[in-house]
């Protein structure tokens, strides 16, 4: 399954934008990729996994942001169309599981 993070925080003063680069950074450490400018996904295991970075991610919400956070099986996900300067392609791969004996 997928958490998305689908987010507008303002960026006008240089307190928002700091605020809001911030922001998008802490998504990316928390192992997301950004999919479009304001919207960043991460693959899970199971729902329960993504309880910690769901509670991450309300913890460093800028003040004024919109923030939405949906989560989509591997199916739906992978049925998603993309389309890239005008060209089809395919929605981002689940990286496998690694697992160590």
């Amino acid at each position: 399954m997928w958490l998305l993070v689908l987010f507008d925080a303002p960026a006008v003063s240089d307190v928002e934008k700091k605020a809001h680069t911030r922001f998008r950074n802490h998504l990316l450490k928390l192992g997301f990729t950004r999919l479009q400018w304001s919207c960043y996904a991460r693959a899970y295991m199971r729902e329960k996994a993504t309880s910690h970075d769901r509670a991450a991610i309300e913890l460093a919400a800028p003040t004024k942001s919109r923030i939405r956070l949906i989560i989509v099986t591997d199916l739906q996900f992978e049925h998603m169309t993309c389309i890239d300067g005008g060209v089809r392609s395919k929605p981002e791969q689940k990286i496998g599981q690694v697992v160590i004996y």
